[in-house]
């Protein structure tokens, strides 16, 4: 793992914003500690995965399950399944954004590159509008 705290790159951003879209028990307290957020990098194998740190001391704690149930599926330019992206949570705070591929590693995917699911919910996985 490399690397210090920094602010979120505007693709990490608009990933993480994403996943974080979709209601699910919990989503909340993470849309809370998303908010003033640092990551650092989370993986020496060259793939695009993220450590999450929110920056508040006492954040409010989410009570939603880990991996949360919304992902992302990342395609290629061909539209091919290529791998994917898992939010996980630790003690009821963000902890990483694993980005896992089916053979390479995979970098950090921009956000046009991903198809949303965020039907593990248990709801129909649609995004919040509000």
């Amino acid at each position: 793992m490399g690397g210090g705290l920094r602010d979120p790159t505007t693709a990490e951003r608009a990933l993480l914003d994403a996943l974080l879209s979709f209601d699910f028990e919990g989503v909340e307290a993470l849309r809370v500690q998303a908010a003033g957020l640092k990551v650092s990098d989370g993986c020496t194998c060259g793939c695009g995965t993220i450590n999450l740190f929110p920056s508040d001391a006492h954040p409010p704690l989410s009570d939603a399950r880990s991996p949360v149930p919304a992902e992302g599926r990342v395609v290629n330019g061909a539209g091919e399944d290529v791998g994917g992206l898992l939010l996980f949570l630790e003690q009821g705070r963000l902890s990483s954004l694993e980005v896992y591929s089916y053979d390479e590693p995979l970098a950090l995917p921009e956000p046009d590159h991903v198809i949303w699911d965020g039907a593990a919910a248990g709801g129909d996985g649609r995004a919040s509008t509000s």
